[in-house]
């Protein structure tokens, strides 16, 4: 598949499994989830979906439960909205780099306020 098309896949694919995620699930446990990449086979039969979600731990893992109950179902509206010969499989990682982020801007500021 070339680069392009291949590019172009994995933004559809973003977009639409953000939207199924956002609406077409009505599980109460989902709570915020912001996809954050998507990652595609080579040959486009799996789909790694890097998330990240906002809350207490308790609420990450309630959405990480919701998200793994939830693919297969999400695999299908993909099927529905996309016309493609092989719908790749859904892998959901929760990405912690957003929280890492927070933690390191935390821990600056709190240099600076110890240097000053």
């Amino acid at each position: 598949m070339k680069e392009r098309r291949f590019q172009r896949l994995v933004e559809t694919v973003r977009a639409e499994v953000e939207d199924i995620l956002r609406t077409g699930i009505a599980d109460p446990r989902l709570g915020f989830i912001t996809i954050t990449r998507v990652k595609l086979s080579p040959d486009a039969t799996h789909a790694f979906i890097f998330y990240s979600t906002l809350g207490t731990d308790d609420e990450r893992r309630q959405s990480q439960d919701a998200v793994e109950s939830a693919k297969g179902y999400a695999r299908r509206l993909l099927a529905e909205r996309m016309s493609l010969r092989t719908v790749p499989e859904l892998h959901f990682i929760h990405d912690t780099s957003i929280e890492e982020g927070e933690e390191v801007l935390r821990i600056m500021r709190n240099l600076g306020r110890n240097d000053g």
